[in-house]
């Protein structure tokens, strides 16, 4: 499975009018999602033959299509940080607008997806968080809200809403207990009936579960 962290961010320390946009992807420790990425088990094969960048991690549809690429050869591990350079296609209105934003300091993080493919414990997971000693990645979007206060250079957002927080403790609890497509009500989430009318939207299993890990409480 692909999971998602939006614990990256641009480095702006580089960056000057000319020069490429440098983000870093991803690094180590525990983060919100409580899983620490071991920069040396890291697989860059697969993202490196197709190394599209997206936004949002939509990829599906005319509408979605990549707004550019991370240049093959900028992709360097350096001590605990994953970097590479980001190619905004220049032909593409929104892609350029988002290059811009970026630049400007309106948009600051991105985020990567990736498999773990060995966890240092048996008990290691992606719901419990763990030490991935090996992982590949898969993909890489920019993203207009970052999901950990420590992804930004200079800001963030942290969860501090008592009712967001039980929300998502409440849609924790559903996608555990494999209920299947969930409807979202109040004060209880509960399963879609067999023939519901009208027909109730659908929570993204993966994306609820990408929501409960980014908004996690991180460990001291």
């Amino acid at each position: 499975m692909t999971f998602h962290r939006a614990l990256g961010f641009v480095d702006r320390s580089v960056l000057t009018d000319d020069s490429p946009l440098r983000v870093v992807m991803a690094s180590e420790g525990r983060m919100a999602d409580k899983i620490d990425l071991r920069m040396a088990g890291a697989d860059l094969g697969r993202f490196r033959g197709n190394p599209v960048l997206g936004y949002g991690h939509s990829y599906w549809g005319r509408t979605n299509l990549p707004i550019g690429r991370v240049d093959p050869g900028s992709l360097t591990i350096e001590g605990t940080r994953l970097s590479g350079d980001l190619e905004f296609d220049q032909e593409d209105e929104f892609a350029r607008l988002v290059e811009r934003k970026m630049r400007g300091g309106f948009i600051n993080a991105v985020s990567i997806g990736f498999d773990v493919t060995q966890w240092e414990s048996a008990e290691d997971n992606y719901w419990r968080g763990g030490v991935a000693t090996k992982w590949e990645l898969t993909e890489l979007s920019v993203v207009p809200v970052p999901m950990d206060a420590n992804a930004l250079v200079t800001s963030g957002r942290q969860i501090d809403d008592d009712e967001v927080a039980d929300l998502l403790r409440r849609i924790e609890g559903a996608l555990r207990s494999g209920r299947g497509p969930m409807i979202l009500s109040d004060p209880e989430i509960r399963p879609i009936p067999d023939d519901p009318a009208p027909t109730a939207p659908e929570i993204n299993q993966d994306a609820a579960r990408s929501l409960l890990a980014a908004f996690a409480p991180k460990e001291n």
